[in-house]
């Protein structure tokens, strides 16, 4: 349950001479304290004895008892403060001690010494009644993502007179990411105080709409006196989800003991360093599918594409028609119909226009020229149509247009041969008459005219030909949708990405083209679902790709595919009410046992993972409690493996044979020094680590 952090509840109604007198007293202190220097004092707080720096210190004004600061992991603080005041360092488990500092101490180091609560070794001795609320030192247990917090709070008689209230909030820390998370309070009532509150307030104590903390209230009897001592005794059990289980965490209690008007105590400390988690030594992998179910494909899409032909055809000289049975007119010919049944054949096919380009050559008279060409255009035209069926006629444009050809067509064509001379001699005259008419008589006064231009330069600028455009739907071949994809990725359609990045063998490149499709489509699921399989399979699980996709109405395999993500993100919980779409079956029995595993069910699931390696059966074990099965199954796994001294320690320190559980840890640090950090958040082993003179 997310809670806003605890700082303190709605005072009681004051009358008005007292709320004058308050603001009184707090203008003097004002007054006072402007007249002092107040400068940024920053500094370390660590254990007396062993050096560690102390997280959670509060740092209060012993006059007022106002909360200044509260160290941080690394027992660092930083305030400002005035010249000349007095702080009080305190925490649960350590002796209390008051600092005065000036304004030339802009850095301090304190140390504390350690009283009656040891929390490093998890026990708590009570030689006598301290003035401090005592947590009891616990576990963190873990089920799936949800960490599990018992504790039982022992709260002195002494300091818990009629008129208090005792608020207790268990923070779970993640030390990782240095982020907090708020479990439920435990909010403890004097009696007293519990019906002035009902009184003053004039509501119910139980109506969550007026006392916000009225839900968990308990009020003070003398059932939860502890047996054989003066403290009550309070008993607390909470869960909270957390996303990153493989993280290190401790848990902090926040405390608070308030009278009517203000906050009379606040302290915090921690209650567990690290969590229990054997289970974070389960072994699986499983492998991803890709979605072969075609019912899911994206469907073919046909897409608009034009085309266009040319054939070109012979005029005798001087003739508007051309003649039907000269060779090149006859294949010329034949080739432009076979394109037009092609067309007229294909269901999504269709001929838009044809258009006629006709040129003639510019010897002679440039109008007679010109007045040629158009005659040999409607000839055509009207020639080509009747080459197209009927009903494709339908809608379609017929067009034509004519030409002369300009005499620097022929020197181009002269240069072309490496005629160099004869075509600056033709370029010559073009160069001085500017009319077409006079430079064709020019042309015939060249020595080459006859023989060279009339009988090989000039029949080749004669020509009709024809330019058909049409538009047909059809698939897009993988070369073009290769091409398409070099030009501009975002043109693709879903099926031309489909086509591409299944065809592509390499891996990165078909990630790559993955992305880049669901950018263009994010409900593309299908390339969702076959990232997701590419990147499981390659050991960098996204849990966050087939979020949208996964359910109820999801395919098999993207559910699969899903809990395996899930699984290997450490987002058990989730992996877990995902495993109600998954079938259970051959593929998927495996996947599902070690699902409900690693969410704590072992019933009906143990044997079928025990059966995938000792390792993984010993740390069912271990989670199960079975410790002495434990113990015995650890000797018989392989001694040259780092991992087995570990899980060994596991055993041995739980049964309280601690000697040997710190030889084994040793052992599992010198082979694999890697270890020493996984130690450090496992509330299993981190007692022997804090222990040990090789924690440096």
């Amino acid at each position: 349950m997310m809670m806003k952090p605890y700082t303190s509840l709605r005072t009681p109604a004051l009358g008005r001479v007292a709320r004058q007198a308050l603001t009184l007293v707090l203008l003097l202190m004002a007054m006072g304290a402007s007249a002092q220097d107040v400068f940024r004092l920053t500094g370390l707080v660590t254990d007396k004895d062993t050096k560690e720096p102390l997280l959670g210190v509060s740092i209060t004004d012993p006059e007022t008892r106002r909360a200044l600061a509260i160290t941080d992991i690394d027992g660092r603080f930083a305030i400002n403060v005035h010249s000349g005041a007095t702080l009080r360092f305190s925490m649960v488990g350590v002796k209390s001690q008051d600092v005065k500092v000036k304004s030339s101490h802009k850095y301090i180091e304190v140390k504390l010494q350690p009283n009656d609560v040891a929390l490093e070794e998890l026990v708590v001795t009570a030689k006598h009644i301290t003035d401090k609320i005592q947590p009891e030192p616990t576990d963190i247990e873990v089920r799936g993502n949800y960490f599990h917090v018992k504790t039982r709070v022992r709260v002195p008689r002494e300091m818990f007179s009629h008129n208090n209230r005792l608020v207790v909030q268990p923070v779970i820390y993640n030390v990782t990411r240095h982020e907090e998370q708020l479990m439920r309070p435990m909010v403890y009532d004097a009696r007293t105080y519990n019906r002035t509150q009902d009184r003053l307030y004039d509501y119910r104590m139980d109506d969550p709409q007026g006392d916000p903390l009225a839900q968990y209230v308990v009020v003070k009897t003398k059932e939860k006196r502890e047996k054989g001592r003066t403290n009550d005794i309070i008993g607390y059990a909470d869960s909270a989800y957390v996303e990153h289980v493989k993280d290190d965490y401790t848990c902090n209690v926040y405390m608070a003991i308030e009278n009517y008007n203000r906050i009379v105590y606040r302290d915090t400390t921690i209650i567990a360093k690290g969590t229990i988690n054997p289970l974070r030594w389960l072994d699986y992998s499983f492998a991803a599918s890709q979605l072969n179910d075609s019912a899911y494909w994206p469907k073919p899409e046909v897409q608009l594409r034009d085309s266009k032909g040319e054939v070109n055809l012979r005029f005798p000289m001087n003739k508007a028609a051309f003649d039907p049975n000269d060779p090149n007119n006859i294949a010329e010919i034949g080739k432009m119909r076979e394109q037009i049944e092609q067309i007229s054949a294909d269901k999504d096919a269709t001929l838009q226009s044809l258009t006629i380009n006709g040129t003639s050559s510019p010897d002679g008279r440039y109008n007679s020229n010109l007045q040629l060409a158009k005659k040999r255009m409607d000839y055509a035209v009207n020639y080509l149509r009747g080459l197209v069926p009927e009903r494709a006629r339908r809608g379609m444009k017929f067009a034509s247009n004519a030409a002369v050809a300009p005499w620097g067509k022929v020197a181009d064509l002269l240069r072309a041969d490496s005629l160099y001379d004869e075509a600056r001699q033709v370029e010559s005259i073009t160069k001085r008459w500017g009319n077409i008419d006079d430079q064709s008589r020019g042309m015939r006064k060249l020595p080459f005219y006859r023989s060279l231009l009339m009988d090989k330069y000039l029949p080749r600028l004669r020509h009709v030909g024809y330019v058909m455009n049409y538009s047909v739907f059809r698939q897009l071949t993988l070369d073009e949708i290769r091409q398409l994809y070099a030009a501009d990725y975002k043109q693709l359609t879903k099926y031309e990405y489909f086509r591409l990045y299944r065809a592509e063998a390499d891996s990165v490149r078909r990630e790559t083209m993955l992305r880049q499709a669901l950018e263009i489509y994010p409900s593309f699921m299908v390339a969702a679902n076959d990232l997701s399989a590419l990147l499981i399979n390659r050991q960098a699980a996204d849990a966050d790709l087939l979020r949208p996709f996964a359910g109820k109405n999801a395919p098999a395999v993207v559910n699969t595919n899903q809990m395996t993500a899930l699984l290997n993100a450490g987002l058990y919980t989730a992996a877990d009410s995902l495993s109600a779409f998954v079938p259970d079956n051959e593929t998927t029995h495996m996947l599902l046992a070690v699902n409900a595993v690693l969410n704590g069910r072992f019933d009906g699931y143990y044997e079928t993972v025990a059966k995938t390696g000792q390792r993984n059966e010993l740390v069912m074990l271990l989670a199960m409690k079975r410790n002495d099965e434990a113990l015995k199954l650890s000797k018989q796994l392989p001694d040259d493996q780092a991992l087995t001294h570990y899980l060994r320690a596991i055993c041995l320190n739980r049964l309280e044979e601690v000697s040997d559980a710190y030889d084994e840890l040793r052992k599992a640090l010198d082979m694999d020094p890697s270890l020493k950090q996984v130690a450090h958040a496992d509330g299993d082993v981190n007692d022997l680590l804090l222990d040990s003179k090789d924690n440096h």
